[in-house]
């Protein structure tokens, strides 16, 4: 991801098609913390660990190619985090 528009433009995509689809787990997960989205590191960090939720509860439900862009999310929030 090059930028925070490329970040939320992917994420969108992806809760798009959950709500499309009525996928309620992964967006019950992701939803609160995407919602609440401030910009500031705590927001980041809350992203982050909905992230982490949804890969770990997502992996008998969701296509393999929406969990690689939830991994590439996952990296992406901790490069905002960390600054790496």
């Amino acid at each position: 991801m090059r930028d925070n528009a490329e970040f939320f433009a992917s994420m969108k995509s992806l809760i798009d098609g959950w709500c499309d689809r009525r996928a309620l787990a992964p967006l019950a997960r992701l939803l609160p913390a995407y919602l609440a989205f401030n910009g500031l590191t705590d927001s980041w960090g809350d992203l982050l660990d909905a992230l982490e939720a949804v890969r770990a509860s997502g992996r008998d439900g969701l296509p393999e190619s929406e969990l690689a862009v939830v991994g590439d999310l996952i990296r992406a929030a901790e490069r905002a985090i960390y600054r790496r």
